[in-house]
């Protein structure tokens, strides 16, 4: 329930979540739900690697790599802050796509690689100035900050920082242990 001064109480529906152990596209997660997904590019280009992006990568300092920002929106409302390094050697046509509502980041790479391992860590923070204006939110709010590399035959393709608001968005999933399984 969520309690609106001087208007009422009303049902507050669930907060979305994301699988934490798959790689999945949010657009996917969106639609899935019934909702309208939209997403907006606001940086898609080729830079030298800083001494962190270099060391996700796996690569020299210096190195020239592909560099995307974008927000992706569920309903009009940013949901996730995209800041992706793609190692250009291994997906080189990268800078021609025109990512948006009807290709995504994470769909594309999916469809041109095949990734065989994949590293998620994920910490809590608060957003920087940059990330709580292009999401919207206040600066003291607590975000979910999903940190991912993915490999394709031993190289790192890609390196990315996906930050959630916590209160629009969580992380989460399930599966069985030891083996075990349940009977449907």
């Amino acid at each position: 329930m969520v309690r609106v001064s001087g208007v009422g109480t009303f049902v507050a529906e669930s907060k979305p979540q994301s699988n934490l152990l798959r790689i999945t596209a949010i657009a996917d997660e969106i639609t899935a739900r019934g909702h309208r997904y939209s997403c907006q590019v606001l940086h898609l280009g080729r830079e030298a690697a800083s001494m962190a992006i270099a060391a996700a990568l796996a690569l020299p300092t210096g190195t020239s790599v592909f560099h995307l920002l974008c927000v992706h929106c569920e309903e009009g409302v940013p949901v996730q802050l995209e800041d992706r390094y793609v190692n250009p050697e291994l997906v080189p046509e990268f800078l021609q796509q025109s990512f948006g509502e009807q290709l995504q980041p994470a769909k594309y790479l999916l469809n041109v690689i095949r990734p065989d391992e994949m590293e998620h860590i994920v910490e809590a923070s608060h957003p920087s100035s940059d990330e709580s204006k292009h999401m919207q939110i206040d600066a003291n709010e607590p975000c979910l900050v999903l940190m991912r590399r993915t490999w394709s035959a031993g190289k790192i393709v890609t390196y990315v920082r996906l930050v959630h608001p916590s209160s629009r968005y969580r992380l989460g999933s399930r599966l069985p242990v030891n083996g075990a399984h349940r009977d449907s």
